[in-house]
C-alpha cells in the first residue's frame, strides 16, 4: 500500500509538473510543445501570437509592395499608350499622372511603432525565440485574411484563459473588422494596462477622427506619461486641437488642472504653431479660466514667435495681453533701465549671458536714487562675456542714450552700448569703447536715430565686450554702470 501510494504521488507530481512548470519553461522557446502539454497556456499563446504578428506585418508589407508595383506597371502602360497615340511627341516627356501623396509621416510612424510594440514591454526582444524573427520569405498577400483570423483566434483563447492580459484584448482589436468591436477591445486593453501604447494610440486617433476631443486629451495624457519616446507624435495631436475652438476648450479643461505635461505641451505648441494665432487664443482662454501661463511657460512661445516672424511685435502683444492690468501700466519702451527689478529670460527685460571668466551682478546704489548698479568683474586671462541685452520698442525719432560709468578695466578693447534694429541691424546708435573711470562716476552718452521706414519698429539694446579676435578677449579689473536714460530729442521725419 505504501508503494502504491508513493507511486500515485509520483504520478500526480509528474502530471502537475508536466501541466504547469514544464509548459511555463517551454512557453518562450517551444510554444507548440507547451500547448501540447497545456492547450490554453497563456504565455505559450502569447509567444505564438507574437510569431503570428510578425508574419502578419510581413504579409502586410508585401501587400503594399505588390500594390505599388501594380500601380507603377499601370502608369508605365498608360505612358506607353500615350506615346503610341502621340507619335509626334517623341522628343517630349510623356505626361504622367501625379504620384500619390506620400503616406503621412505620423501615420507611418504609428504603424511602425505599433508593430515594434506588439510584444510585451519586458525583455522579450532579448528572450524571443529565433523563429520570431521576420520570415525569410514573407507570406503572400493572399494569406492576410487567414493570418488575421488565426491571430484573432489565438487572442480570443488568451483572453479566455487570462482575462486580465491586456495584450490579448489589443490583439483582438487589431484583428477585428467590426469597428465598434475593435474599439471596445482596445478600451479593454487600455483599462487593463495604461502601457498598452498601440491600443492607446489607436483610440486617440479614432477619437480625433470622431471629434471626441476630450478623449484625445485623456489618451494623450496617458501616452505622455508612459511613452515619452513618442512625445513628438502625441503632441502633434494636441497641437492640432489648439487650432479648433472645441479642441481648445478640451485642452483648457485639462490644463487648468495643472497636469505634469502642461509645460511640455505649451513649449511644443509655441514651437510648432508659432506663426498661428491659435497659441494666443489658448493662453487667453487659460487666463480667463484663472490659470494663466507662468513666465517660464510663456517665454518659449514668445521666442518661437519672434524667430518665426523675424519680428518682435507679435510676441510683444502676446506678452502685454498676459500681464495683469496693474503691471501693464508699468511697461515702458525700454523696461527696467535702472535695473531696479531682477533680470529674467523674458525678451523684454534684461537678459544676462553666461560668461566665462567674468561675473555680472547688481549692487545697491550709494545715493538716494532708485535703481541699482550694473557691475561686471573680469578674471585674469581670456574672457567670454556675451551680451547683456533686451528687446525695446522706441518710436521713430532721435534720442540720446546717457549714463555713468566707473571702475578700472584693463583690456585692448572696452565695453560698448549699442542699439540696433531687430533682429540684426542696421545699427541705430552706438557708444565709444568704455573702460570705466578710476575714482568718480563719469558720464557718457551717444545719439540714437530710429528711422521711420517700418523696418525698425523693434530694437535690440545690448552691452558687450567689443573684442574682435582671440588676443583681444583678455581683460581684468571691473566696470560699473548706473543712471541709464534714453531721452527723446526730436521725432523722425517720414521715411527717415
Amino acid at each position: 500500500m505504501r508503494s502504491a501510494a508513493l507511486a500515485a504521488g509520483l504520478v500526480a507530481l509528474a502530471v502537475l509538473i508536466a501541466t504547469t512548470s514544464l509548459p511555463m519553461a517551454l512557453a518562450e522557446r517551444h510554444p507548440q510543445l507547451a500547448l501540447w502539454l497545456y492547450p490554453d497556456h497563456p504565455q505559450a499563446l502569447l509567444t505564438l501570437a507574437r510569431e503570428e504578428r510578425v508574419r502578419l506585418a510581413a504579409a502586410t508589407t508585401r501587400a503594399h509592395e505588390e500594390a505599388a508595383a501594380q500601380q507603377a506597371a499601370a502608369q508605365a502602360e498608360q505612358q506607353g499608350k500615350i506615346a503610341q497615340e502621340n507619335p509626334d511627341r517623341d522628343g517630349e516627356a510623356a505626361p504622367v499622372d501625379e504620384a500619390p501623396p506620400a503616406e503621412d509621416a505620423l501615420a507611418q510612424a504609428e504603424r511602425e511603432h505599433a508593430a515594434s510594440l506588439a510584444a510585451p514591454a519586458t525583455n522579450a526582444a532579448a528572450d524571443a525565440p529565433d523563429d520570431a524573427a521576420a520570415p525569410a520569405i514573407p507570406p503572400a498577400a493572399a494569406e492576410l485574411p487567414a493570418i488575421r483570423a488565426g491571430l484573432r483566434d489565438i487572442a480570443a483563447r488568451i483572453a479566455a484563459a487570462a482575462p486580465l492580459e491586456p495584450s490579448a484584448h489589443r490583439l483582438l482589436g487589431d484583428t477585428t473588422d467590426d469597428l465598434n468591436a475593435s474599439r471596445q477591445a482596445m478600451l479593454d486593453a487600455v483599462a487593463r494596462s495604461r502601457r498598452e501604447t498601440v491600443a492607446a494610440f489607436w483610440l486617440m486617433h479614432q477619437d480625433y477622427e470622431r471629434k471626441d476631443y476630450q478623449g484625445v486629451v485623456a489618451l494623450a495624457a496617458v501616452l505622455l506619461q508612459t511613452r515619452p519616446a513618442l512625445n513628438e507624435y502625441t503632441l502633434s495631436y494636441l497641437n492640432s486641437l489648439a487650432l479648433e475652438p472645441e479642441g481648445r476648450a478640451a485642452l483648457v479643461a485639462a490644463l487648468v488642472r495643472d497636469p505634469g505635461w502642461r509645460p511640455l505641451f505649451l513649449r511644443s505648441m509655441g514651437a510648432k504653431l508659432a506663426a498661428s494665432d491659435a497659441p494666443l487664443a489658448l493662453i487667453q482662454a487659460l487666463k480667463e479660466a484663472g490659470s494663466p501661463p507662468s513666465e517660464a511657460e510663456l517665454i518659449p512661445l514668445l521666442r518661437a514667435r519672434m524667430a518665426a516672424e523675424k519680428r518682435a511685435e507679435g510676441a510683444y502683444n502676446i506678452w502685454l495681453q498676459m500681464l495683469p492690468a496693474e503691471e501693464v501700466l508699468q511697461v515702458r519702451p525700454v523696461n527696467n533701465l535702472d535695473f531696479a527689478r531682477d533680470p529674467s529670460t523674458l525678451p523684454f527685460n534684461w537678459n544676462l549671458p553666461r560668461p566665462m571668466n567674468a561675473f555680472i551682478d547688481l549692487q545697491p546704489r550709494n545715493d538716494t536714487v532708485d535703481g541699482r548698479v550694473l557691475r561686471i568683474r573680469f578674471g585674469v586671462g581670456r574672457i567670454r562675456l556675451g551680451a547683456i541685452e533686451q528687446v525695446t520698442f522706441l518710436r521713430p525719432g532721435r534720442y540720446q542714450f546717457s549714463g555713468e560709468q566707473k571702475g578700472v578695466m584693463s583690456s585692448k578693447r572696452g565695453m560698448v552700448w549699442q542699439l540696433l534694429c531687430y533682429p540684426g541691424g542696421p545699427v541705430a546708435g552706438q557708444s565709444t569703447q568704455l573702460m570705466g573711470a578710476p575714482r568718480l562716476w563719469r558720464p557718457f552718452s551717444f545719439d540714437i536715430t530710429i528711422p521711420n521706414n517700418g523696418r525698425c519698429d523693434a530694437q535690440r539694446l545690448r552691452l558687450f565686450h567689443d573684442s574682435r579676435s582671440t588676443s583681444e578677449q583678455f581683460a581684468s579689473g571691473e566696470i560699473q554702470f548706473q543712471s541709464l536714460q534714453i531721452t527723446p530729442v526730436e521725432p523722425a521725419t517720414s521715411g527717415g
